[in-house]
């Protein structure tokens, strides 16, 4: 059972120092509020803070239709400004039963050092066993050997972004979301983050209409 022991140190040292996808997300709806009653949302284009990091039109214009094909994903019509503006001009709100805006708070590259350890694992060898009748075979056994992992630099990618729904015939806030994800063992792979980030909020959003 000696080779279950060594399992059991290994598992422990990789869950002490294995640093997991890390997520913050602060969810919030009214309770009170009738989802199921939104045919129309007015979605405004994605904003982006003056400290968010992202400094790259390009990007900026991907992130831009990224978030809007998501924001397609409910069952409900969306209205862009342009098209509000034309339906209600007194009030561009009106054009929509609720308005969507959604920022990018943080795009950013990190990284930190994860310290160098020992883990003891598992290997098999083999030798010859000589019997009393002069006959020679081979058995295999397992012998547990300590193994350094040297220090490393584990380079990270974050994205947070924040969203707010309102009604827009009384302007009260009616859903919210902030979420910030941090990806390990990645440099550059904001966008990919940032497109899971958006595809969950209006997949949600998506089943608050549905009445889920």
């Amino acid at each position: 059972m000696k080779w279950w022991r060594s399992l059991i140190a290994v598992c422990c040292l990789v869950a002490a120092f294995a640093m997991p996808v890390s997520a913050e997300k602060v969810d919030w709806a009214d309770k009170s509020y009738d989802f199921t009653k939104v045919q129309r949302a007015l979605v405004y284009d994605l904003a982006f803070a003056e400290n968010s990091g992202l400094d790259n039109d390009l990007t900026e214009q991907v992130l831009k239709e990224e978030y809007l094909k998501n924001a397609t994903r409910p069952k409900y019509q969306v209205i862009d400004p342009e098209k509000a503006q034309v339906l209600s001009p007194e009030d561009p709100h009106l054009a929509a039963d609720v308005y969507i805006t959604a920022e990018l708070v943080e795009w950013k590259d990190g990284s930190y050092v994860k310290p160098g350890y020992t883990s003891y694992e598992t290997r098999t060898s083999k030798r010859k066993k000589h019997h009393s009748d002069g006959s020679v075979t081979e058995e295999s056994y397992d012998i547990t050997v300590p193994v350094y992992h040297p220090e490393e630099t584990v380079y990270t990618s974050t994205v947070r972004l924040r969203f707010e729904v309102y009604d827009s015939r009384t302007g009260k806030r009616v859903m919210a979301r902030d979420e910030l994800r941090e990806r390990d063992a990645s440099r550059h792979g904001q966008q990919g983050i940032f497109g899971r980030i958006s595809k969950s909020f209006f997949d949600d959003l998506g089943k608050k209409l549905k009445g889920k």
